[in-house]
């Protein structure tokens, strides 16, 4: 068996999912393979291949990763071992929003919920907090998100983590007036960048400590911030829009 993905025009597609796996059916069996790839695919595998190598032209011991790929001229048919399925879904699901292309989790083993993502999609991100029934949910808003934040009084309530579907994350760890704060942000669909938000651009000030289930986590006081700071974090991951009086900088940490 393998692990199978779809990028695909929405433009020329059918987008939901009852629609979408008939004429699917049809073009998969029917299609004519185009000689060459159409120009609205070509970046795309252009970059993919970087990691996920063709079965054709794929080096003996990068074999895990590599990928069979099926172009059509209004969608991309990817199928891969299952063994590199989860990094597949992420960095496929990732270059498609960069490329301006849907992306469909065939296999739906990682979007059972949600298979389908249109390029300019709003999708609930997943919000985690040992406190919170099941340990997680799907949040649709900040005011979601805040009513989580402002319970966070307690070393019990003292780390929370919110994702975005495209393994982007922000999450804060302490309680009452003292937290600290990071994020993972990706610059393309392998790269990302750990930071912690810091008040001041050149951290000069004495450290300080910050407790974070059961453990005391040592930073510099300037990265430490009222709830008051953490929500504004918070609104400005979700909303993608920072207030008008936005003091923070992101400093870059090794994780």
């Amino acid at each position: 068996m393998s692990y199978d993905l779809m990028v695909f025009n929405h433009l020329k597609v059918p987008y939901e999912l009852g629609p979408l796996r008939q004429w699917f059916r049809t073009h998969m069996e029917y299609d004519v393979l185009p000689d060459t790839p159409p120009a609205i695919f070509r970046a795309f595998l252009e970059n993919l291949q970087k990691v996920f190598p063709s079965m054709n032209h794929c080096a003996e011991e990068r074999w895990e990763y590599a990928c069979e790929y099926e172009v059509h001229e209004d969608f991309v048919y990817l199928c891969f071992g299952y063994s590199v399925a989860e990094e597949a879904h992420d960095i496929v699901k990732r270059q498609s929003k960069i490329e301006n292309l849907a992306f469909w989790d065939v296999s739906q083993t990682f979007d059972r919920a949600f298979p389908i993502t249109l390029p300019a999609d709003q999708w609930p991100m997943v919000l985690e907090a040992k406190w919170i029934k099941y340990g997680k949910h799907f949040v649709y808003s900040y005011e979601q998100i805040r009513k989580v934040l402002v319970q966070m009084k307690t070393i019990e309530r003292s780390s929370v983590c919110l994702t975005d579907r495209y393994g982007n994350y922000i999450q804060a760890g302490g309680f009452n007036d003292a937290f600290i704060v990071e994020v993972r942000k990706y610059i393309d669909a392998v790269t990302y960048q750990h930071m912690r938000a810091d008040l001041k651009q050149e951290s000069l000030a004495a450290d300080a400590f910050v407790s974070i289930n059961d453990f005391r986590v040592r930073v510099p006081e300037s990265q430490i911030l009222t709830k008051k700071q953490v929500c504004s974090l918070f609104q400005e991951f979700t909303d993608g829009n920072p207030p008008e009086d936005w003091n923070f900088f992101w400093k870059r940490i090794e994780i």
